[in-house]
């Protein structure tokens, strides 16, 4: 398949963006920009691990459903792919051909070499949470398969609320009631 010939330099609306012919790239819109995502195997592994807990706590999607790397629309200029994100069920929306147009009540991030290697990696890292917890997100989960840690972030905040480790247990909250997982399941 012929790849697009995209203008990564210029800015793009919702509707431009949308209206892009797939070519197979996962492409995302952050403040205007189209980007290339590039998830690797580690991104893959912690999100099916993740994916195969919430099916086996919630096989029915009583409390809502999972999307892996799904374009949500959150506004002018900001059509991002959440590795992971989670709408309660009766928020669920009617199914798009395009991005989903709703807020998540849970993001997943799962941080790539790319997030943690630089200065501009980790800011762009933590620009993208900051602007889903302005979008109104309750919460999201921020995983560093490096350091084996798993930040969780509110609304208001500029720093993680909490940074759990390796010993840890990832808590549901009230998002996702009674749903927990030990982290080392996460990582092994």
């Amino acid at each position: 398949m012929t790849q697009l010939m995209i203008d990564f330099a210029r800015t793009y609306t919702n509707e431009e963006f949308e209206a892009l012919p797939a070519d197979g790239r996962l492409l995302e819109l952050i403040e205007g920009k189209v980007i290339e995502k590039m998830p690797g195997d580690t991104h893959g592994r912690i999100s099916r691990r993740l994916n195969v807990q919430l099916a086996l706590f919630d096989p029915e999607e009583k409390l809502g459903v999972l999307w892996p790397g799904t374009t949500v629309d959150l506004g002018a200029g900001w059509l991002p792919i959440p590795d992971l994100l989670f709408i309660k069920a009766e928020r669920v929306p009617s199914e798009s051909e395009k991005s989903l147009k709703i807020v998540p009540d849970l993001v997943v991030e799962i941080h790539s070499p790319s997030d943690l290697d630089s200065k501009p990696g980790r800011d762009a890292a933590q620009n993208k949470i900051a602007q889903y917890l302005a979008k109104g997100v309750p919460i999201v989960w921020a995983i560093n398969p490096r350091e084996q840690t798993v930040e969780v972030y509110y609304p208001s905040q500029n720093t993680p609320a909490k940074k759990l480790g390796i010993e840890a247990e990832l808590d549901g909250e009230q998002i996702i009631p009674g749903f927990k997982i030990p982290l080392k399941k996460l990582f092994e």
